[in-house]
């Protein structure tokens, strides 16, 4: 994605009795519409007109997803009828026909608009992303560069900028920022499985600093604050697929998940 947006809640899936009660009321629109249409021995012209034409508007307008394009939906459903009936619009239409069929072109679109969005959601599950915090909002970079994960990290300045992560599949990696070059960093190889999590540490240092992000502060381990370089080598390798061995270990297992609720 060239440009990066706040993330949003996916819509829940549509079940199959959803989309079953949806595709009959789309059947019994265009049923009317089209019974509406051939009356009266119609020519061929008319009922395209009065059927396929504003099927498509529907359609089209749905596939936007915009609620208020309902409204105009609402006006195009009931303005275009009153003005051929007035014969202002030069155009033979049959207006019952117009009416259900644009009705029936929104609850279609609209059908298609949404397996297309849980489609993207679900395919977007398992792919690689970059999230990032901003002034109390995340952001999402979908296959981001390694460019702009360094560039990200280095950003991180423990109040507007509070935390950036990374998600490969089912790996994940998370580098807070507590100010003053004191990061903490939180990689897992698969997050299903609490014994991948690990953290870079020195266990020679002994006592603890608070660290603070953002407006969260929490007593950290010194061995387990890192400086901005080491963070910068670990988001990069984690970033290309590689790994990277920090001074002089890392601590792994359950226990890191003791640590990581303070931050995230």
């Amino acid at each position: 994605m060239a440009d990066s947006v706040p993330r949003r809640r996916a819509p829940r899936p549509m079940t199959r009795a959803t989309i079953i009660w949806n595709s009959g009321i789309v059947v019994v629109l265009l049923t009317i519409a089209l019974t509406s249409a051939i009356q009266g021995s119609q020519p061929v012209v008319l009922v395209l007109a009065s059927v396929l034409l504003p099927f498509v508007v529907g359609f089209v307008l749905a596939s936007f997803a915009r609620e208020w394009l309902l409204g105009v939906l609402m006006v195009l459903a009931v303005g275009v009828p009153l003005l051929q009936l007035a014969g202002l619009t030069g155009v033979p239409l049959a207006r019952v026909a117009w009416f259900f069929s644009i009705f029936a072109g929104w609850f279609t679109g609209a059908m298609i608009g949404r397996r297309r969005g849980e489609r993207r959601a679900r395919a977007g599950e398992s792919r690689h992303y970059l999230d990032w915090d901003l002034k109390g909002k995340t952001f999402r970079e979908w296959s981001p560069t390694a460019a702009q994960v360094e560039a990200k990290v280095r950003a991180l300045d423990g109040q507007q900028r509070a935390m950036v992560s990374i998600v490969r599949d089912h790996a994940r990696l998370d580098v807070c920022n507590g100010t003053k070059s004191q990061f903490v960093v939180f990689e897992a190889a698969d997050v299903r499985d609490d014994n991948s999590w690990r953290m870079p540490a020195r266990p020679s240092q002994a006592g603890e600093v608070e660290v603070r992000l953002g407006d969260v502060t929490a007593p950290v381990d010194r061995g387990l604050v890192i400086d901005l370089e080491s963070a910068v080598a670990i988001a990069m390798a984690f970033e290309l697929g590689q790994t990277v061995q920090p001074e002089p270990d890392w601590w792994e297992g359950t226990q890191v998940l003791t640590v990581r609720p303070s931050f995230i």
